[in-house]
Formats: C-alpha cells, sequence, structure tokens
C-alpha cells in the first residue's frame, strides 16, 4: 500500500513555493483520479450516455416511422399501403379512414386490414400490430366525386420505447 504526504507551507513566509505547492497539489489530484474512477475527460460522455443521446436523437419522424401512399383499385375502391420502418410497428385497432370533404359526402369508411400479429404493449395490453408493411383497402360510397378528401387516421410505436400521439393526415384524392 503506498503512502501519501502533504506538506503545506505558508505563502506569506515562502513566498517563491507558492507555484511548486499548487503544481504539487495538481499532481497529487491527477494520481489519485484515476484511480477514483473520476478522470475521465469532461468532454467524453460514459457509454451508457451516448447510447441514451443516440437512441433518443434516433427516432423517426412520425411520417418517416410511417409513410404511405395510395392507390386507387376501381372506381369504388382505394387503398392505402403503408411502408413501416424498421423496429417501428402500427396498431392496427388504431387506423381511422373518412371522408370529409365535399361536405355532402362527409362518411367514414370500414377498412378492409389483414391480420396482424400478437402484440403485448405496456399501455394497451394484448394488441394487433403491423411490422415492414399492411394495407387498409376501402370501399367509396356510391355516387363519389371524382374529387374529395380522405381523412387518414393512425398511431404507431417504437419498439425502443417511443409511442407517437395519434396522427391524422388529409389527402386529397382525385380519381
Amino acid at each position: 500500500m503506498q503512502h501519501w504526504s502533504l506538506s503545506v507551507i505558508k505563502p506569506d513566509t515562502y513566498p517563491h513555493a507558492l507555484p511548486a505547492l499548487i503544481a504539487g497539489m495538481l499532481a497529487f489530484l491527477l494520481i489519485l483520479l484515476p484511480s477514483s474512477g473520476l478522470a475521465q475527460s469532461p468532454f467524453s460522455a460514459s457509454t451508457s450516455t451516448q447510447s441514451a443521446l443516440t437512441q433518443q436523437a434516433a427516432f423517426l419522424d412520425v411520417d418517416q416511422a410511417f409513410s404511405f401512399y395510395i392507390s386507387l383499385d376501381d372506381t369504388d375502391r382505394i387503398s392505402v399501403h403503408w411502408t413501416i420502418a424498421p423496429g417501428y410497428y402500427l396498431y392496427a385497432d388504431k387506423f381511422s379512414f373518412g371522408i370529409t370533404e365535399p361536405e355532402d359526402l362527409v362518411t367514414t369508411l370500414i377498412p378492409v386490414l389483414p391480420a396482424g400479429i400478437k402484440h403485448e404493449d405496456e399501455y394497451f395490453g394484448e394488441v394487433s400490430v403491423y411490422y415492414e408493411q399492411t394495407r387498409a383497402m376501402l370501399k367509396l360510397p356510391d355516387g363519389s366525386p371524382q374529387q374529395f378528401t380522405l381523412s387518414i387516421g393512425f398511431q404507431g410505436c417504437a419498439e425502443a420505447g417511443l409511442c407517437y400521439p395519434p396522427t391524422k393526415r388529409d389527402v386529397e384524392i382525385t380519381q
């Protein structure tokens, strides 16, 4: 075991010894810091801090995590095709679809969706979700105009722990 001692010299008695005293104290502290684990550069974050910051900054914007496009399948049917980023999922029961314009055609549309994958969710319990991709098929009401506004609602999460709030997008459709 090493023993360390520190001599204290009164600066007023030996004024030329003050710089040596300060240098000695700094050297002493530098020797102790590596063994205490406190000698980490102030410019480098710990691995866990870096990991947490990377994860936090790595979450995608909702429109990047859950992108979609619409196809006109027939004169009375359209489909919404979802591309879901790796590490993200959409809730099957959080979709909503409706026509919001023109006013005389405002209605809710019931989607036909494929079976999802069972998932134990921290907030909603056992739910059905979609990974990678899915498709919602919508039957348009009789007499739908050539141009209308489709309102699309959805909600999803990142497996890393971020859940997005319910999201709505309005899309102008022209047949």
